[in-house]
């Protein structure tokens, strides 16, 4: 087995673009999400010029314009834009995702009478699956259909709260639907609100939830709130929406209506309704907060919950409070603060699909479309009916895949994740991965993307020119030798026994001697190879696999009659007549073979056989398999070995190696792009500080590895990491500094634990909390540098 590649389904998720202000544009764009599959969860985004005042508090600084829409794209990931707004600006142009008009969506698409949306899955697809489900056969509990009937007064708020249909798709449903699903019209007012909100009541914007499920849940405190907001501000209105659009559970609370029993009854339901024990601690409730809008004050909310009547026979007698006041708006534009502040969950459709691959020609696969089992049956194609989501999990590869993508949209980029199966255009990064926009059911070549491929094609868009350097290229055929698995050279002795049959000078632990000449290709006895190699005396499982793998090549020893010096013959070179490559003498096979001294013998071949460790190769592949295989286990990456990269504009780059990684724990994900500078048992010296200083003032961000298999570092390398890592941890963003130094030795690399497992008990204790690429760094810097925290 090399891996497996999942695919989910979801619906293609649009962002709506509005000028701040334009209530027809929201009531427009809300018509819009209200007719599409997954239409609750498109956000609208307004393009601010510069911030409003209500952004502003008094001891926070307003964000730029720029960085809050560009903040909200970065939040909701969306696959296309849709431009209700009258112009946008470049930095969105540039964006490299398609940017359509509202009237592309459903213009001058009409078949039989039915209407289909150029993009998305139409109501009334969805309303056919509800038939299908919900009516056709008479239920116990039935499900109430309704499209409420909008007021003017506070129309845009009620829009948003049970959304709406345009007039050609309300005329269409009417006509095929108002029957078979028995839809009511009833009128929106305040006191019919719970009733019409009811958990059997479908209504336009619950249609188009159909057949979603969330794939994480927000952390735990995150997933319920209760909206205290104005109905009669389109910013309050645009902000609830979003606010429903990251998956949360959102109750509204107009301040116009606070009065209201029918809105009280369904604030004392959903508190107690959402009022949950913590998991690790039975005394203690998490509650729904109050959040203020930002045209609301805590003065307007403190007041309304002094009204409020929960019914305490219900809730928990050890806990009198059931609910907590949110001063702030969560920060869904920020980086840092949206996962502090509950984050955006993926909607993925029910349908899902994954592919085994359990060998190097399964890498190369034709994969059908996944789409939802509701969808029309004579649906044949489309600009994009949904969204299929692609994630590599490979293991055992003869090279390094790609399971990690940049947040890029470089033209390079772009066109090589294209270019692994489909059209340009068909393919984009989003936050999990590639996404395969799904345009037709046609069945398409696809191979599992090289990490080279797509790592070389992001440095072409940022102005290098990359490839692999000779000590690259043999790490890239050893890796391949080894079968993906570079643990089993994690072993001192096996490497000193490479590099001995190499012609270097070793010690017995294996490590280099002080006068490390090279002398040649050395052969040694089978039998003693055999020994060196084997786990155990009952085991010889590194000795076969080094055999099957080819690390050794068999051949004869035998010493020529003439010259009397020893030479090693090839398997395949024997003959009767043998030339000695010495003095040039033939000689007969028989009678000199059996001489004392002579036998079989091997040999390293291939990139095993270059000395200096395979030019520092080893370490750079126990590098990367430390870091990406054995260290975590939620840990992905796509890795590439040393190489150079060259620009007519900029300084050359070159690194031992490179990666993209991501990493996820506790709900949360980090990711970003790491470099790295290996030694097997040199010294960093001066260039090496120098080419890692460029190459962190070129990637602010960047993780900077140095990596040795020596135990220890001497006092002038400390100096230089020292002043390098003191650097690197200025602040960057999202908690991080801007170039983490993360230092590895032998205590890392040669050993099959993980940290802290891998150091002696009492570091182990000590670094406990180390479970993350982050933490790491921080760990091995008070260790080898002895830094403070």
């Amino acid at each position: 087995m090399l891996g497996t590649v999942d695919i989910k389904v979801r619906p293609l998720k649009l962002a709506l673009l509005i000028d701040p202000g334009s209530a027809n544009q929201v009531r427009d764009a809300i018509q819009l999400a209200s007719s599409l599959w997954g239409g609750m969860f498109f956000p609208i985004i307004p393009i601010y010029r510069r911030m409003p005042a209500s952004w502003r508090e008094s001891a926070i600084k307003a964000p730029l314009a720029k960085d809050v829409v560009q903040g909200y794209l970065d939040a909701f990931d969306p696959d296309v834009l849709v431009q209700f707004s009258a112009e946008l600006p470049a930095y969105i142009k540039e964006s490299q995702l398609q940017i359509i008009k509202p009237k592309d969506i459903w213009e001058g698409r009409s078949r039989n009478r039915e209407i289909d949306p150029t993009l998305g899955i139409g109501v009334l697809d969805i309303l056919s699956a509800v038939f299908e489900e919900c009516f056709k056969y008479k239920a116990r509990y039935p499900l109430k259909a309704i499209i409420p009937e909008i007021p003017k007064q506070f129309g845009l708020f009620w829009a948003s709260v049970f959304g709406e249909y345009p007039s050609h798709i309300s005329e269409a449903i009417d006509l095929h639907f108002a029957e078979p699903l028995e839809i009511e019209r009833p009128k929106v007012t305040p006191e019919a609100f719970l009733d019409l909100t009811g958990e059997m009541v479908l209504f336009p914007r619950r249609a188009t939830m159909w057949d979603l499920e969330p794939h994480e849940r927000h952390r735990f405190g995150h997933g319920a709130c209760i909206y205290f907001m104005d109905a009669g501000e389109i910013e309050d209105i645009v902000d609830y929406w979003n606010l429903r659009a990251t998956g949360r559970n959102v109750q509204p609370l107009p301040k116009q209506f606070l009065q209201q029993e029918s809105f009280k009854k369904a604030i004392c339901e959903f508190l107690l309704r959402e009022r949950h024990v913590r998991p690790n601690n039975l005394n203690i409730y998490n509650d729904a907060p109050f959040i203020r809008s930002r045209h609301s004050t805590m003065e307007e909310i403190s007041a309304f919950t002094k009204t409020l009547n929960i019914d305490e026979t219900i809730s928990n007698e050890n806990d009198a409070h059931h609910f907590s006041i949110q001063h702030w708006y969560p920060r869904i534009w920020d980086q840092w603060a949206r996962g502090k502040d509950g984050g955006v969950v993926d909607q993925y459709g029910t349908d899902e699909d994954s592919i085994d691959i359990a060998s190097e020609a399964e890498l190369d696969m034709r994969i059908k479309p996944l789409t939802p089992k509701f969808r029309k049956e004579s649906w044949f194609r489309s600009d994009g009916l949904c969204a299929n989501e692609f994630d590599f999990r490979m293991y055992g590869a003869n090279e390094h895949l790609a399971e990690v993508y940049p947040k890029a949209h470089g033209e390079n980029l772009l066109n090589a994740i294209s270019g692994i199966t489909g059209a340009r255009g068909e393919w984009r990064i989003g936050r999990n991965g590639l996404v395969k926009i799904v345009q037709s059911l046609t069945r398409e070549p696809r191979k599992v993307p090289s990490s080279e491929e797509v790592f070389f094609a992001w440095l072409a868009d940022h102005g290098w020119k990359a490839e692999l350097s000779p000590p690259g290229i043999l790490a890239k055929q050893i890796y391949k030798k080894l079968g993906g698995n570079p643990l089993l050279i994690a072993n001192k002795p096996v490497l000193g026994l490479i590099e001995h049959m190499n012609g270097g000078s070793v010690n017995k632990n294996g490590t280099p001697m002080r006068d490390n000449r090279i002398g040649g290709e050395r052969e040694l006895p089978v039998g003693t190879v055999k020994s060196l190699l084997s786990d155990s005396k009952k085991s010889s499982s590194r000795y076969d696999y080094f055999i099957e793998r080819g690390v050794f090549k068999l051949g004869w020893k035998t010493k020529c009659p003439n010259c009397q010096r020893s030479t090693w013959f090839a398997l395949p070179t024997l003959r009767e007549s043998m030339e000695c490559p010495k003095c040039l003498t033939s000689f007969t096979a028989a009678g000199n073979i059996e001489q004392t001294g002579n036998g079989w013998y091997y040999r390293t071949t291939g990139p095993f056989s270059v000395p200096n460790y395979a030019d520092g190769a080893f370490a750079v592949l126990l590098t990367l398999d430390a870091i990406g295989d054995r260290m975590f286990s939620f840990l992905r990456t796509t890795s590439v070995p040393s190489f150079v990269a060259t620009s007519p504009e900029k300084p050359n780059l070159e690194a031992d190696l490179a990666m993209f990684w991501k990493d996820s724990l506790h709900g949360e994900d980090a990711e970003g792009l790491l470099f790295g500078e290996c030694k097997t048992y040199g010294l960093f010296e001066v260039k090496d500080f120098k080419r890692m200083q460029y190459l962190a003032n070129s990637f602010p961000g960047a993780v900077l590895v140095f990596s040795t298999l020596r135990e220890s570092l001497t006092k002038r390398e400390i100096s230089a990491l020292t002043r390098l890592t003191k650097a690197g941890r200025k602040y960057w963003k999202s908690e991080r500094p801007i170039n983490p130094v993360l230092i590895l030795t032998s205590n890392e690399l040669l050993t099959t634990k993980r940290p802290p497992y891998c150091w002696d008990e009492s570091l182990q204790k000590r670094f406990s909390h180390v479970h993350d690429l982050l933490s790491l760094c921080d760990a091995t810097q008070k260790i080898y540098l002895r830094l403070p925290s």
